[in-house]
């Protein structure tokens, strides 16, 4: 059986004819370890409520600080994976410690880490120990304006892939790798932010946001994300179609392809504007191009096994598009049913 809080009403006195009075809570000041003349810091909300911090203001604006042991590491992927999960996690600080001297791969990592993630920065590095931290100020940033930065980078892989069948240049698939790196960042950041909101509700407050709104943000974003990957493998798979003749298929993945993108987009504007019934509408067209895409395979008997393997491919990753952008719109749904 789920846990389920309840409230602790009090009720509020007087003392010294001028100052309101309540007393806290001797369970829950035990377990964050208040004492008789510690102080606690107050900080009013919008909404009229009131956050107690225990510890003070430091504790209010203190962050945290993720250690890492690197001694006996020499797994750049493991040190690698470690980062990025301090990271999204939403730790102020990740310090890089060893008894020994930190090697050439530990320092590499961490310098190629602090390029790729946002807001970081190498602040201090000695021979054993190595500290990054997070400059950034996470209230001026929302994760709706990161979540539209998102779907504008992916729309554009996605028509690019499209126009580079049409136009039959391959040259047009390079570099996608590379600028599905920068949806990555973006989806670490809003991962990030995710978690630092949950744990500290001001930030979100002081921006006018609720933890649901949030919470969707990265639950947007990880969809946006998986679609990003399928721009790349759409642009792996297509160079046998682009180099051959064109054919039923390629007219049919560009028509369904493009109808895609423009769902994936609609989709997620009745996210950001709360439609509906504009949301509803991307469900049932997003059913249609599904269907759609499944019949790319068997347009075309003729073609040779290579071709035929990757038309297959691409047809399943516009259909996995279609299917994120249905869950885009119903999120939009979840949404305004608050």
């Amino acid at each position: 059986m789920a846990h389920q809080s309840t409230v602790d009403l009090r009720r509020i006195q007087i003392t010294g004819g001028s100052s309101f009075m309540i007393t806290l809570p001797k369970d829950w000041a035990d377990s964050v370890g208040l004492k008789k003349n510690d102080t606690v810091g107050l900080q009013p909300q919008p909404d009229g409520s009131m956050v107690i911090y225990p510890g003070g203001e430091q504790a209010a604006m203190a962050g945290s600080t993720r250690v890492i042991d690197a001694d006996g590491l020499t797994d750049r992927d493991f040190l690698y994976r470690q980062l990025v999960g301090a990271y999204i996690a939403g730790h102020d600080a990740i310090e890089i410690r060893s008894e020994k001297e930190l090697s050439s791969m530990v320092a590499s990592t961490a310098s190629s880490f602090t390029q790729t993630a946002i807001g970081l920065e190498i602040l201090e590095e000695s021979e054993n120990r190595i500290l990054i931290k997070d400059l950034m100020d996470q209230g001026e940033i929302k994760p709706a304006k990161s979540v539209e930065r998102m779907k504008v980078l992916v729309r554009n892989m996605l028509n690019d892939v499209l126009d580079a069948l049409q136009e039959r240049d391959v040259t047009a698939l390079e570099q996608m790798a590379d600028r599905d790196r920068e949806v990555d960042r973006l989806d670490w950041l809003i991962s990030r932010q995710v978690n630092i909101h949950q744990k500290d509700i001001t930030i979100s407050r002081r921006m006018g946001m609720d933890l649901c709104e949030i919470s969707r943000c990265g639950t947007v974003s990880r969809s946006i994300e998986r679609i990003g990957d399928h721009a790349v493998l759409l642009a792996s798979n297509l160079r046998p179609l682009i180099e051959g003749e064109t054919t039923v298929v390629d007219e049919r993945i560009l028509s369904t392809g493009r109808e895609v993108v423009t769902l994936f987009t609609d989709s997620v504007a009745t996210w950001s504007g709360k439609n509906m019934d504009a949301a509803n509408r991307c469900i049932e067209r997003g059913g249609t191009l599904v269907r759609r895409s499944k019949e790319i395979v068997d347009l075309d008997d003729n073609l040779d096994e290579k071709t035929a393997m990757a038309a297959e491919l691409i047809s399943s990753s516009v259909k996995r598009v279609a299917e994120y952008s249905m869950d885009i719109a119903e999120i939009a749904i979840n949404s305004v049913m608050d």
